[in-house]
Formats: C-alpha cells, sequence, structure tokens
C-alpha cells in the first residue's frame, strides 16, 4: 500500500514538474536575451548532469550506453522545445506535443513491445478523450494571436546590427507595422511562423514520445533511477559535440557563435534543466514502483 500511495505521489509530481518546465522560456529575461535554442539546452543538460549524481546516495553506481542514447533523444528534443515555444508560445505546444508525445508511447508499449492492456478499447477511447482536451485549450490560446498577426515577429528576417541576427537558428525579428489593416504578406509570415512552431512541437511530441524506449532495453543493465547517471552523463557529452559541431556550422557559414547570455538567461535555464530533472526523476520512480521492482 505504501508503495501505491509513493507511485501515485511520483507521477503527480511528476506531471507538476513536467507542465511547467517550459514556463522560465517565456519569462522576460530570456524572451529580451533572445536567447539561441542550443544555448539554452546547453544549461538545461549542465542541471541534468549536476543533480544526476545525487541518486547515488541510495542507490549504486551502474553505466549503461542506452543512457547516451536517451540523451541525444533528449538533447535534439530539448532543443526543438525551446525553439517551438519562443514561435507558437507555451499553450500551443506544451499541449500538442503533451498529446502526441502520449499517442507515441502507446503505440511503442501497445503494438511495438506487446504490452498487455486489459481493455483496448477504452484505453483507445481515454487517450482520445484526454488528447482532445489538451489540443482544445492550446488551441484556443494559439487562437487569440491568431487575431492580431500583425503584432507578430517575422523570425525569418534578420537584423544584422543585432548579435544574434548572424546566428544560424535564432534571428533577430522585426515587428511589423500595425497600420490598421491586415496585410497579406503580415498575414502569410504569421501563419508561416505558426506552421515552424507547430511542426517543432509535433517532432517534440515523437521524441518524447519514444524518449523511454533505451531505458526499456537498458533494464538489462539498470533499472529504474540508476539509468539517470548515463543518462546526466550522455546529456551533457551530446551537448558538447552539439555545440562543437554548431560552433563549426557557424564558423564556415559565416555567422557568428551566439552568446551564452550567462547574466540575462543562466537562471531561467538552469530552472528549466531543474524542473525537467525533477520530473524525470519522479518518471523513473513511479515506473518503478508501478513495474514492481
Amino acid at each position: 500500500m505504501e508503495e501505491v500511495v509513493v507511485g501515485l505521489l511520483a507521477a503527480v509530481g511528476s506531471i507538476v514538474f513536467y507542465g511547467s518546465y517550459a514556463v522560465p522560456i517565456k519569462t522576460p529575461a530570456v524572451l529580451d536575451a533572445k536567447m539561441d535554442p542550443i544555448i539554452y539546452q546547453s544549461y538545461k543538460s549542465f542541471t541534468c548532469f549536476a543533480t544526476c549524481w545525487l541518486v547515488l546516495i541510495y542507490t549504486p553506481l551502474k553505466f549503461t550506453w542506452w543512457g547516451m542514447l536517451g540523451a541525444l533523444i533528449w538533447v535534439i528534443n530539448g532543443c526543438a522545445a525551446v525553439r517551438a515555444v519562443q514561435l507558437v508560445g507555451i499553450g500551443l505546444a506544451q499541449s500538442l506535443w503533451s498529446s502526441l508525445s502520449i499517442i507515441v508511447a502507446y503505440i511503442w508499449g501497445v503494438y511495438i513491445f506487446k504490452e498487455a492492456v486489459q481493455n483496448h478499447t477504452l484505453s483507445l477511447l481515454s487517450i482520445f478523450i484526454m488528447m482532445m482536451g489538451m489540443l482544445g485549450v492550446g488551441f484556443a490560446v494559439g487562437s487569440q494571436s491568431e487575431k492580431n498577426p500583425a503584432n507578430q515577429c517575422d523570425a525569418s528576417q534578420v537584423d544584422s546590427s543585432n548579435e544574434l541576427g548572424s546566428s544560424l537558428l535564432v534571428k533577430e525579428p522585426k515587428k511589423f507595422v500595425n497600420n490598421g489593416r491586415k496585410d497579406a504578406s503580415q498575414v502569410h509570415m504569421h501563419r508561416l511562423i505558426q506552421f515552424k512552431g507547430i511542426g517543432l512541437a509535433i517532432l517534440v511530441g515523437v521524441l518524447n514520445g519514444s524518449f523511454l524506449i533505451p531505458l526499456k532495453y537498458a533494464h538489462q543493465d539498470v533499472v529504474g533511477v540508476e539509468y539517470l547517471v548515463s543518462f546526466g552523463v550522455g546529456s551533457i557529452a551530446i551537448t558538447f559535440i552539439v555545440l562543437g559541431i554548431y560552433w563549426c556550422s557557424c564558423k564556415l557559414s559565416g555567422n557568428s557563435f551566439p552568446s551564452f547570455k550567462f547574466k540575462e538567461g543562466a537562471k531561467p535555464a538552469l530552472l528549466t534543466g531543474l524542473l525537467w530533472s525533477l520530473g524525470n526523476f519522479l518518471r523513473m520512480l513511479e515506473l518503478l514502483l508501478s513495474a514492481g521492482m
């Protein structure tokens, strides 16, 4: 009975932290700093690496290369999530990737790994209802910005006087001039930005739903939270590799490598990483308890 209560609390805590980790991305400090998604992800990876060692307080040190694969999925996922929130906001982006994550995870579990389901029809109905609810909330929030595209930013235009203007991933947006009319080009550009953001949110949903697949195979080497050390080490290693590739790409293309914006963006980015890491730990704990290990 005690394990059931702890498992339920872990599940609720995981939902809270996972549902909150993207909030710091939209804080004024981060928005004003116009942080590059890969730079923002670097802070998240550092937090994940720094906190993963805490599990050694009560579990032995074990390592699996599956953690590296999980970290690769997460780093790509994290960069895409940051950019999606920047483009379409938390409400639309997170509701979209959350609902899609459930579908992808369900497909992996039921159809790929053949996990037992007591009532297939009811499980599909439950997923559909939950997905519609989350999407309804997300698109209701997103529709508010759709009503006024003149106030949206054109993410494809570059202001060369801005430091981020020469970055590969984040370009300094130019504000549309609101003259009281819906200019066709402005509406088109706004929809293009929405399309990019939604596309990235879909990518995040697919990766989120596949995030625990490496852990599924890693159970021969590690169990539950023992996986977190391998994942934390992998996250910082993969991030350094991505930063190296990004730096080379910037140099070869004649763009400047974006600043880490430590003063403006470090605290929100580290907080994002901490919230995500807490959610990830609680999810691992909940899975461990639900499996009866």
